[in-house]
């Protein structure tokens, strides 16, 4: 049986490139069994978005906040990378000029053996103090059954400030210097894989705009239609767990 005809034009278009771009989002740890936070009605597992991920909601109400984020660490820890995180992490091994920029908070991409990656909503296993700033990864994660009240809540080992998880929140700025980082390796890149982000939220940062004005090819490999899909010459319409296997192992015998 051969291969589908979009999914034939990525590998072309990927075999003859010198430099890939990947930018990823919550579809691709999804197939994990990680929730996509955001739902169709615009929730946050169930919460508004205001109340879990802004920094007017934590200071309002810590508690809740923290017991969010906490029990997405545990789910975390109960999860694998899926086949579409370690063909990216192959794809690493394929092209030494390779960068995945991620939108995903978990480390299913770094446990899967990617090393060349830009987080740029932050990381979900790490902590950051709101009074000095120190910032450090947890060993383990904080029992969200042990959250009840305030002073149950982690705190700096520096300054006893409240600690505070490490995701970039809506309202926030993101981590300074990555965008650009991602926008340099765009205007050098020969094609660019956008894989499982509706690009709802971000407008895909300028990426896709910036390889295309380089010349280069945009790939969608996304079940769905998304805001990113008029951008895009090859349209993969089918789940990352399968169509990057597919395309890496096309990758390696060629």
């Amino acid at each position: 049986m051969g291969i589908e005809q979009p999914l034939q034009s990525a590998i072309d278009a990927l075999r003859s490139a010198s430099q890939i771009l990947v930018f990823a989002g919550a579809g691709l740890s999804a197939e994990s069994g990680l929730q996509t936070f955001r739902d169709q009605g615009g929730l946050w597992e169930g919460h508004r978005v205001e109340d879990v991920a802004t920094p007017e909601g934590f200071k309002r109400d810590p508690v809740t906040v923290w017991r969010f984020y906490a029990e997405r660490q545990k789910r975390l820890l109960e999860v694998k990378p899926n086949p579409g995180h370690l063909a990216l992490a192959e794809m690493e091994r394929i092209f030494p000029r390779f960068l995945l920029v991620t939108q995903n908070v978990d480390d299913l991409s770094e446990r899967a053996g990617s090393q060349k990656i830009v987080k740029i909503h932050g990381d979900l296993l790490t902590v950051r103090c709101t009074h000095c700033g120190t910032e450090k990864r947890v060993e383990a994660y904080i029992n969200p059954a042990l959250l009840r009240q305030t002073d149950d809540l982690p705190v700096c080992g520096q300054c006893a400030g409240l600690l505070r998880p490490g995701v970039v929140w809506f309202g926030e700025l993101l981590p300074e210097g990555l965008i650009e980082r991602a926008l340099l390796f765009a205007t050098q890149s020969d094609a660019l894989l956008v894989v499982g982000t509706s690009g709802f939220v971000s407008g895909g940062y300028g990426l896709a705009e910036a390889v295309l004005r380089a010349g280069g090819t945009v790939i969608e490999l996304n079940p769905n239609q998304t805001h990113l899909s008029a951008l895009a010459q090859v349209h993969v319409r089918q789940p990352s767990a399968s169509a990057l296997p597919a395309i890496v192992q096309s990758l390696r015998h060629s």
